[in-house]
């Protein structure tokens, strides 16, 4: 499986943050609190663990 180049760039100077672009499909893995700003376009959805399998939901961890 070939991998793609994550397009992204350290902006800010005492609060830096990174803005990462995503292409159609493509999806992004974060900390809890780390994401202070998404575009409208952009759906999240919240799971527990790394959301590669299902994995049983919070009992199941």
């Amino acid at each position: 499986m070939a991998m793609d180049v994550v397009d992204y760039e350290i902006k800010g100077a005492e609060m830096q943050f990174v803005e990462i672009e995503l292409d159609p499909g493509e999806a992004a893995i974060g900390e809890a609190g780390s994401m202070f700003f998404m575009d409208a376009a952009i759906s999240m959805d919240a799971v527990f663990g790394d959301g590669s399998a299902n994995q049983g939901g919070f009992f199941g961890k």
